[in-house]
């Protein structure tokens, strides 16, 4: 009764937060092209959930990134005897450094916050450097980090690491300022090398490179 009540209550919100549970919620975050043995990236990765349903559908590899301490041990407890995972407690960026970040739950941000909220510093790893350390393809790359993924999109398009990404799965936030306009630059961008399978505005986007589609 009371998920059926929460999904109902998911599903009658406007717009396309309601559109996207509308339409199967969070199952079509799992419907990638990825195969067994290939590898995720898992940015925001807060409990694990993502990657447990993907290791589970597929048997593929996750890299999860979670800066935050409690959820960065909560997934080391979920995943410690699962060798298919590597849990990084650091963020993506642009470029390696120590920020500070607004714990708000599932909210956590660089970017957003409120005078009640506690403070963690952390560290971000340019993710450029992800890519060269994983010398592989990313089968998908999925991006949940408050206002982060303006920073680490605009990255792998100048330095062409999206080539590498078979897929894309990325919950764009209205923040940091200006994000209109880096959100309209970055899309353009993505057109030419991937295909955009399905939106739901500043919900949840899926991208599918080309030659994927092919």
């Amino acid at each position: 009764f009371i998920e059926s009540r929460r999904d109902r209550q998911r599903k009658s919100q406007p717009g396309a937060v309601g559109q996207f549970w509308s339409d199967g919620g969070n199952t079509l975050l799992y419907d990638l092209p990825v195969t067994t043995g290939s590898l995720v990236i898992d940015a925001g990765g807060y409990e694990g959930e993502w990657s447990a349903g993907m290791i589970s559908r597929y048997g593929c590899r996750s890299q999860i990134f979670e800066p935050v301490p409690a959820f960065f041990e909560n997934c080391q407890t979920y995943f410690k005897k699962n060798n298919l995972v590597q849990i990084n407690k650091a963020a993506l960026g642009g470029s390696d450094r120590k920020t500070t970040f607004n714990l708000l739950d599932n909210g956590t941000s660089e970017y957003k916050g409120d005078n009640n909220a506690q403070h963690i510093e952390a560290d971000v790893i340019d993710v450029t450097r992800i890519f060269a350390e994983v010398g592989t393809r990313v089968a998908c790359f999925k991006l949940n980090i408050e206002g982060g993924e303006y920073e680490v999109l605009e990255r792998m398009l100048e330095t062409n690491n999206i080539a590498l990404c078979d897929s894309l799965l990325i919950q764009f936030h209205r923040q940091p300022e200006g994000y209109e306009t880096r959100y309209k630059n970055i899309v353009a961008a993505l057109h030419k090398t991937h295909a955009q399978s399905w939106c739901y505005e500043m919900v949840w986007e899926k991208w599918v490179r080309k030659e994927e589609q092919s």
